[in-house]
């Protein structure tokens, strides 16, 4: 351990922020040799406190006391800090999006008051051919009709960006009075009775041969990770993390943050520098929760660093590099496994045994770093159990009778939290019709974060940790919350994208394969995705209804189709370097799920004989699905599931 504090090499010093604010104001503000020119201050308050203020003297800004007031056993008060040209920004854009969520809210309002009036007579119908209303509301997301099948009943046919939850009835369950809901799984495409008539029968027999929800079936009986820890040979010692240079610690950290704390961050990067990983270190990675936080830190930032190697970008570090490419680190060793991490993330598992009777914040941020691990390696049922142990981690802190300041760092923390966890939630259960944990009931009660800074004193590593770009992924973060937020409101989506901050505006055209790093080229692609994943999902029920009743569908209808499926094409998440770079491709799961119901829907609608549906298909579709092809191919390597679904469209 004495080595890793004098390491005269590492960039900045992870002693607790106390001890090194006292180091710094240990320098005198005379000059040693008695000259008449002074030595520059090596440090200026920039919030004093009243009394060092009034004293006209230097102020050290430790807290809650600084050193003057504590010595002279005085009350210290500091004046609120103003707001940063950062906090300024970060403020618009929260602002921007509670408008258009208020806006969102009386939208929504119009359209359930438009939709309570009584409905007209119901029209005789029979099979295949629903009477659907000629001209729907631009802005709802509900499209009613009936079926007759043996004897007629109401059906509901409901936008897939509901979040009802989500239940083990097939893709057109009836519910309770005959309302039937159009489920998000696009793995429930294949029992839409129209797409089962004109795919071919070699699939169809393929498919009716396995259970109805395959996909659960098979990843529930895959065998679990291995529990081995292969131990570099430099390192092997029963003790081989304390034995870990602090540089191997330090890359991985900074890749972890650089890729995947961008798309989900769960955790505070000055807190987990200046706190966390202390206490990891100071306990020698022992059996507490900061040492298991790092331990899945370390794992994430194994598969960061085979994202980079991927996408050939050079690794993040604090000093200008001379190279733009990849170049192997002396520590390279450590990030070898299958799956990349594993060792870090089996000592992990082996400590949060004994923490598991705890549900608080820091042990939630554990269980969705473990989700995120999971959906990483392609792991979808060990994700969604672990993504349900983070939401009774929030629901447990929310449920309790004290208020949660919002406002306040750590009650920002818990809103990141559960953010984080409900996005990820609602996309695995609605696929795979799972459960849901019940956190669903409180995203009422839970804002938007804000990202408020963790408490930091000026003189601590903070300066060192700062990243003018933080805001820019913080406003992607809201941006995609706010996303989910509309989506399961209301139809319209380019409200959303209008009312995007300057910095996550985009075209259609735009490339994310320009961007100068792995979490560039992410962010940039995720944004595009979902807008265009929105909109096909927004023209969903058009596409069921065409396929179904085609002679009740009328020409604005079928524009809803074409719509939706141009929306369905040319995902820049799922092409180019976002698929390269598969270790850091997030929802992995979520995306092949995707594109399985694409492909059989672009199969579907090209077979079909409605001339008016054929000529919905976008330009170039045939290519999009060879790329579609392309990604599940990859990801069926490292998922069973993945890889039935590939053998099923074979068969196409």
């Amino acid at each position: 351990m004495t080595k890793r504090s004098n390491d005269a090499s590492a960039p900045f010093s992870l002693h607790s922020p106390g001890r090194a604010q006292r180091a710094d104001s240990s320098h005198g503000d005379d000059d040693g040799d008695g000259s008449a020119t002074k030595k520059p201050r090596t440090f200026m308050a920039t919030l004093a406190c009243d009394i060092c203020r009034a004293r006209k003297t230097r102020c050290d800004e430790d807290r809650p006391k600084c050193g003057y007031c504590r010595v002279m056993n005085i009350e210290c008060i500091y004046q609120a800090p103003r707001p940063t040209k950062k906090d300024q920004s970060m403020t618009v854009a929260i602002n921007a999006i509670r408008r258009l969520e208020a806006k969102v809210e009386d939208l929504t309002t119009a359209i359930n008051s438009s939709n309570a009036a009584p409905a007209p007579p119901p029209v005789p119908q029979d099979y295949r051919s629903p009477f659907v209303n000629s001209q729907p509301s631009p802005g709802s997301n509900l499209i009613s009709y009936q079926l007759s099948h043996h004897e007629r009943r109401p059906v509901d046919v409901s936008s897939p960006l509901s979040t009802e939850t989500p239940g083990k009835a097939s893709n057109a369950a009836t519910e309770a009075h005959g309302a039937t809901k159009l489920s998000f799984s696009q793995h429930g495409v294949a029992l839409w009775p129209a797409v089962a008539e004109l795919l071919p029968t070699e699939f169809l027999a393929a498919r009716n041969a396995l259970p109805r929800d395959y996909i659960v079936n098979i990843e529930t009986h895959r065998p679990p990770l291995p529990i081995h820890i292969d131990i570099p040979a430099e390192y092997s010692s029963n003790f081989w993390l304390t034995r870990l240079p602090l540089s191997v610690i330090k890359g991985l950290a900074d890749a972890y943050f650089a890729v995947f704390h961008r798309n989900t961050p769960v955790l505070d990067r000055f807190q987990f520098f200046s706190t966390t990983l202390n206490g990891a270190l100071e306990s020698n990675f022992g059996y507490d929760v900061e040492t298991c936080l790092v331990l899945v830190v370390l794992a994430l930032g194994c598969l960061a660093v085979r994202a980079y190697e991927e996408g050939d970008f050079a690794l993040p570090s604090r000093t200008l590099s001379p190279t733009s490419g990849f170049i192997r680190p002396e520590w390279y060793e450590v990030v070898i496994d299958d799956p990349s991490g594993l060792k870090f993330f089996n000592e992990g598992r082996q400590r949060i045994g004994f923490l598991m009777n705890q549900n608080d914040l820091p042990i939630g941020q554990f269980y969705m770093l473990c989700t995120l691990y999971y959906a990483q390696t392609l792991r979808p049922i060990d994700s969604w159990t672990m993504v349900n142990r983070a939401a009774l981690c929030c629901i447990s802190v929310l449920s309790r009778e004290e208020s949660i300041d919002f406002d306040d760092w750590e009650g920002d923390m818990l809103s990141r939290l559960f953010w984080n966890t409900l996005m990820y939630e609602t996309i695995i259960t609605q696929e795979l019709s799972l459960p849901l944990s019940g956190l669903l009931d409180y995203e009422a009660d839970v804002p938007i974060p804000k990202f408020t800074c963790c408490p930091r004193p000026k003189t601590s590593i903070s300066g060192l940790l700062s990243d003018e770009e933080d805001s820019f992924f913080n406003f992607h973060f809201l941006a995609q919350a706010a996303h989910r937020i509309i989506l399961t409101r209301v139809r319209h989506l380019e409200q959303w994208r209008s009312n995007l901050p300057p910095s996550l505006q985009f075209t259609d055209s735009e490339s994310a394969d320009d961007s100068p790093s792995p979490a560039h080229v992410i962010a940039k692609a995720m944004l595009r995705s979902r807008y265009r994943v929105a909109k096909f999902h927004i023209g969903r029920p058009f596409l069921y209804k065409a396929l179904h009743a085609p002679e009740y569908t009328n020409r604005s209808e079928y524009d809803e189709v074409r719509k939706g499926l141009e929306g369905a094409m040319y995902w820049p998440t799922t092409m180019g370097l976002c698929v390269q770079m598969k270790a850091a491709l997030p929802i992995k799961f979520g995306w092949c799920s995707q594109c399985f119901g694409q492909i059989l829907l672009f199969t579907a609608v090209a077979r079909s004989p409605d001339a008016d549906l054929r000529a919905t298909l976008p330009e170039g579709w045939e290519e999009w699905v060879r790329i579609m092809m392309g990604l599940i191919e990859s990801c069926a390597r490292e998922s069973p599931g993945i890889a039935k679904d590939h053998e099923l469209l074979r068969l196409l």
